[in-house]
């Protein structure tokens, strides 16, 4: 039972398991914090079927005898609290849910360019509290949780005089995988019935913290069918109630009173690093459409994570990075849907948003590298709109983050092609293409395979000329717009790259038909504002389509032909 390492089983396949593992692991620093000579620590580690808390020194018999009592999470007040109640609890653990509300409604009504020209200090005290959105979450009508929630907050105080029994007992239950929590309930109302003390065992298991199961019909035999909530040892979902602080991040949908609710799933994180990442990640994320989040919450969290490891207090965490990626530390986010159903919200949907896995920080100066990648797709996807049209390009977007599936975005450059057109179309700037620069850094360094393609001439100069063919001329710079904008230009390619001798004709066309127009421009202003492609450059994209087929080939011309040289920028700033 004293040891260095506690199990936390992964019994659901949802987020319940990270809260009680980010409970369990709170709980332990706290004691260590109390005993352990000299730096201590906690680390969440991903061992399959369940996740190992480890510690940085093994616990001991009398740590658990003397622990101090340990308020962890706090109690939520509303109107309805009972005073007697509250008299029990300090002063610091008591969270005033109106005064939050309020302190938040006036935050947001002070204007942007007002909050950023504040000084630090008086900043710090107009923003919210930092768990606000938790205390908000917790306390919605609709989730129909907070009494049941500082039920047992109230229970944990109610029991601090046998604090230690409680920590016994929470060592029984993560001893090892797989142990019974049936039996360690049944020895935990034992013990408290022998210290005479009279309290219930179990508590009511919320969908605030265990999306995947609530109130129905649940009997765990098929003797009789009635309805009711489905009931767990208290100690368990209390840790989930203190994990909850530690890992979740709910948002509401934008336009509607629909929640989502973002839990990180730990692979090999130290608790200290993982809160301090968590804080920033809170202050980054704000409400949006529904897969839009899902993109917005991977890329920022990552964002984060690689700020923290720049940063003097994460240096530590940036050694461990080296030669890895974010994904080794935290593989992504339970998500769970809250649809709003009036009177209360139900679960609609659970699902997992993985951290992009094509990043590999061989150096400190990758990290950086990563950053302007990952503002770079950020700043495309906000742009976005989910509700106008967005949607297919977000899904494509999102497979290809969650899922690494090149195809899907390969799909998605294919459709952002069109899109930005049409935006380019009507004037607005502020959509951008990717830039070439971040497009090799993505494939270069994620799809070494790839990397021959990009890097041959011939493929470079088709690129350029889809390039002046489309976007650059919407722009209207430097005499480009002489020429014609080819808008469907990119659709017609990807629709002939499912088949090489097509995909070969589709270009010998383009090639021809864009020297012509070179032609003609010349021919008329005396001026040749775009080189011709040559047939040397389409001999070296044969090449490449008998060495790696059509539609790779295909795909990445298109990535690269409606995006933008550095320099392009320059030309249009």
């Amino acid at each position: 039972m004293y040891r260095s390492t506690y199990c936390v089983d992964k019994r659901t396949g949802t987020f319940a398991d990270v809260f009680a593992a980010y409970g369990l692991a709170t709980l332990l620093d706290s004691v260590l914090a109390h005993f352990a000579e000299g730096d201590h620590w906690v680390r969440l580690r991903d061992q399959g079927a369940y996740y190992a808390v480890e510690l940085s020194h093994p616990l001991q018999q009398e740590w658990v005898d003397n622990a101090p009592f340990q308020t962890l999470t706090p109690y939520i007040q509303t109107g309805r609290a009972d005073p007697q109640a509250l008299a029990s609890l300090p002063a610091s653990m008591i969270v005033d849910y109106q005064q939050e509300w309020d302190k938040f409604r006036q935050y947001i009504q002070i204007p942007q360019d007002v909050r950023e020209k504040m000084p630090q200090e008086q900043a710090a005290q107009a923003k919210p509290h930092p768990q606000f959105s938790l205390f908000a979450w917790v306390g919605e009508r609709r989730m129909q949780a907070l009494g049941s929630y500082n039920g047992l907050i109230l229970r944990w105080q109610t029991l601090a005089p046998y604090f230690a029994e409680n920590l016994r007992h929470i060592l029984m239950l993560f001893a090892a995988p797989d142990v019974d929590v049936e039996a360690v309930e049944n020895a935990w109302r034992k013990r408290m019935k022998e210290l005479g003390v009279d309290v219930k065992s179990d508590a009511t298991l919320l969908q605030l913290f265990n999306p995947s199961q609530g109130k129905g019909q649940n009997e765990p035999k098929s003797s009789r069918l009635e309805m009711g909530n489905i009931k767990s040892f208290w100690l368990l979902e209390y840790l989930k109630a203190v994990g909850m602080y530690h890992c979740a991040v709910p948002r509401r949908v934008q336009g509607t009173d629909d929640r989502k609710t973002y839990a990180l799933a730990p692979v090999s994180m130290r608790l200290g690093a993982n809160d301090a990442v968590l804080a920033a990640f809170q202050e980054a994320l704000w409400n949006d459409t529904a897969v839009k989040m899902d993109i917005l919450a991977a890329l920022r969290y990552t964002k984060c994570f690689l700020n923290w490891c720049e940063a003097e207090q994460g240096k530590d965490l940036l050694a461990e990075l080296l030669g890895q990626g974010p994904e080794n530390f935290v593989a992504g986010m339970y998500v769970a849907y809250y649809k709003s159903l009036g009177q209360a919200s139900a679960v609609m949907n659970l699902s997992f948003i993985e951290l992009p896995r094509w990043m590999r920080v061989q150096s400190p100066d990758d990290v950086n590298t990563y950053k302007e990648v990952i503002e770079e797709h950020e700043n495309i996807i906000r742009n976005i709109d989910e509700e106008k049209g967005g949607y297919d390009l977000l899904v494509y977007y999102r497979d290809f983050l969650s899922g690494g599936k090149w195809e899907a975005f390969f799909d998605f450059t294919a459709a952002y092609g069109p899109f930005l057109m049409r935006e380019l179309d009507r004037e607005r700037y502020w959509v951008r293409p990717f830039t070439t620069k971040n497009l090799e850094v993505l494939i270069m360094k994620s799809n070494e395979p790839l990397a021959p393609i990009i890097e041959t001439p011939g493929f470079r100069n088709i690129a350029e000329a889809i390039r002046r063919s489309t976007i650059i001329p919407q722009y209207r710079g430097r005499g480009e717009s002489e020429y014609d904008i080819r808008y469907g230009l990119g659709q017609e390619l990807k629709r002939k790259a499912l088949y090489s001798d097509e995909f070969i004709a589709a270009l010998s066309e383009f090639m021809q038909s864009y020297n012509a127009e070179n032609a003609r421009v010349y021919e008329k202003t005396g001026r040749q504002y775009r080189k011709n492609i040559l047939t040397t450059d389409v001999e070296d994209v044969v090449r490449l389509v008998d060495r790696y087929g059509a539609t790779t080939v295909g795909n990445l011309l298109i990535a690269f032909g409606y995006a933008r040289e550095p320099r392009e920028e320059e030309e249009q700033k």
